[in-house]
């Protein structure tokens, strides 16, 4: 008897690992992160994306969170409402307004990266050592194919 798991089978339990993956982290709340965080996981990765690249444009941000760009517009809008983010017009193109992180951003983008950390730190020293690294590449992995895959879809939509 063979040790393989058919094709369908495997498939299935990939969905089914993937699902408590997606539950486990509270990925399906829309209110707070996984790191539990009280805002959408949506504005926290738009917050810490602008740590890392501020200034920056909403067409920018469209694609650094692989998002339509009404729901940037809306993303955008309900981090200004909290005080988080103000726009700015570009120095080099007055139509292109920039977006940059008030202090109270600054703050809460901090505090996303330091829940962030606990949360993850926490999960990953609950594996085993031996286990953590091949968890860590497993991970790598899926999301270089999910980029992929997302890039493919968008040549696909431009051409």
């Amino acid at each position: 008897m063979s040790n393989q798991v058919h094709p369908e089978a495997l498939v299935q339990e990939f969905h089914q690992s993937l699902m408590m993956v997606v539950r486990g982290l509270g990925l399906h709340r829309a209110d707070a992160t996984p790191c539990g965080f009280p805002v959408s996981l949506a504005e926290a990765c738009a917050l810490v994306e602008l740590m890392h690249h501020e200034p920056i444009s909403q067409r920018e941000l469209c694609d650094a969170l692989n998002l339509e760009k009404s729901t940037i517009s809306r993303l955008v809008l309900d981090l200004e409402r909290r005080g988080w983010v103000e726009r700015e017009r570009a120095e080099h193109d007055a139509r292109v307004q920039l977006l940059k992180r008030t202090d109270a951003g600054v703050q809460a983008a901090e505090q996303i990266v330091k829940a962030r950390n606990v949360r993850f730190g926490g999960l990953l020293y609950r594996i085993a050592p031996d286990q953590r690294d091949q968890v860590v590449q497993a991970m790598k992995i899926l999301a270089e194919v999910l980029h992929d895959e997302s890039m493919a879809a968008d040549q696909h939509v431009v051409a």
